[in-house]
């Protein structure tokens, strides 16, 4: 009997907000880099043996699997491309009020007054690019986290089934106060996702 999965909502994809200022678009820094120690997974307990219940970590399914962290770079990839397209534009506004400011008494008061137009279309401009980029990005993203999800459900399926368990818990819903680390099958998901054949 097939196993019946119930894919909670994952963050699959980064988080990134959008400013005129775009500082968001600068490389993030080089994180100190970890002690080997911290970076040894942690030796997995056995699988209590008649055990009908587990616990999944989405988090860590999304962020460790190939299905996952390709999601994430095509979501990221795209909010760069948006990024690059947004940071352009502020560019040339900064190059025309650096000139408005640096003019003095120099420009004609028809010069300035275009010079000012250019101004407040750019910032127009940059506003509603900054705008589409989020709802571009966003909508992308959410097409990406139901293709993910539904690789993710034969997934949960197969451990399930392999395992012989009644139910596999979202330790991201929030209603997993304490569990046994034994019953973690988070890896075993990971393992059932990357194996799973491209989809055509």
């Amino acid at each position: 009997m097939r196993l019946f999965s119930r894919v909670a909502t994952t963050a699959v994809a980064l988080m990134v907000a959008f400013a005129p200022v775009l500082a968001s678009a600068q490389p993030p820094a080089t994180p100190a880099a970890a002690t080997p120690a911290a970076d040894a997974p942690p030796a997995r307990l056995p699988f209590p043996p008649g055990a009908t219940h587990a616990y999944v970590d989405l988090q860590r399914v999304a962020a460790e699997s190939t299905a996952g962290q390709a999601a994430n770079k095509k979501v990221q990839d795209m909010t760069e491309a948006k990024l690059a397209e947004i940071e352009a534009t502020q560019t040339q506004l900064s190059a025309s009020q650096a000139r408005l400011q640096q003019s003095g008494g120099v420009l004609s008061s028809e010069a300035q007054f275009q010079l000012q137009t250019e101004i407040e279309t750019l910032s127009t401009r940059v506003q509603r690019q900054t705008q589409d980029a989020e709802n571009e990005v966003g909508r992308f993203q959410q097409s990406q986290q139901m293709e993910f999800n539904a690789k993710l459900a034969p997934a949960l399926d197969q451990v399930g089934a392999t395992r012989g368990l009644s139910f596999i818990f979202s330790v991201a819903e929030g209603g997993i106060a304490w569990a046994n680390p034994a019953l973690d099958v988070t890896a075993d998901v990971i393992l059932a996702l990357d194996a799973a054949p491209p989809t055509p």
